[in-house]
């Protein structure tokens, strides 16, 4: 028998008291409760490190595009309405109304196109030079005599790179057509024959290099020409466009 007042005891595994207190359970309970309402350590807060080079690009890829976009819509806006070419019409044909059509192009000091507020006066007249689709039309590319006028012929030349100037013929300009020595052969001892015309167009190169220059010369001197154009033995001389 126990004396009253101890704490009740029960016997161990190898025959020990073991003493059972009433605090005991309340303690584990007390401890569970500590460790699930314990919070982890609070991180200190991560400084973002500031860039000055990057926000710099930043800003100026903004300017960049700004200006850019300002440009874009001066240059969209300074448009005109200009004539152009609707479809192919060949050199001295009469132009009708359905050969024409209204562009908006940019304007550019380097082009002299006809407005469109003159399409109706182009109508009637004839082609100066072949006049190409989606080309636009120049006052240098119409005109209101027959082509060839009357005592004139029109002649095809066709030349290679080296029998002509380098750069393009336009209509109207004057030249010369020349004969040349054969391939080798000795320079002429004298002037050589020339045969005078003007430029009404020109085509190519061709996969070969050849170009065609179409020529107006007097009709007197189209078969002599038709005849040298046919060796192969000319060279085309362009003289001044001072008008």
């Amino acid at each position: 028998m126990s004396s009253s007042g101890s704490a009740p005891t029960a016997p161990g595994p190898s025959g020990s008291t073991t003493v059972m207190t009433a605090d005991m359970g309340e303690a584990g309970r007390r401890q569970q409760s500590r460790t699930r309402s314990a919070k982890p350590p609070a991180l200190a807060p991560t400084r973002t490190r500031r860039r000055p080079g990057v926000l710099a690009a930043g800003v100026a890829l903004v300017v960049v595009g700004a200006l850019g976009a300002a440009y874009l819509t001066q240059v969209v806006g300074d448009t005109a309405e200009v004539v152009a070419v609707a479809r192919d019409v060949q050199p001295g044909e009469v132009i009708e109304r359905a050969d024409l059509t209204v562009a908006d192009v940019s304007t550019d000091p380097a082009l002299n196109p006809v407005p469109a507020s003159r399409l109706t006066e182009l109508v009637g007249q004839r082609a100066a030079v072949a006049l190409t689709t989606g080309s636009l039309l120049t006052d240098a590319a119409v005109t209101e005599q027959v082509l060839p006028a009357a005592g004139q012929s029109l002649v095809g030349v066709a030349l290679q790179p080296a029998q002509l100037p380098a750069g393009p013929l336009q209509a109207g300009d004057r030249i010369r057509i020349v004969d040349t020595p054969a391939s080798q052969g000795e320079p002429p001892a004298s002037t050589p024959q020339a045969i005078p015309g003007v430029v009404v167009s020109a085509a190519g190169p061709d996969d070969t290099g050849q170009r065609i220059v179409d020529v107006t010369v007097p009709s007197g001197q189209a078969a002599d020409l038709a005849a040298r154009v046919a060796t192969g033995r000319i060279a085309l001389i362009l003289d001044t466009r001072e008008r």
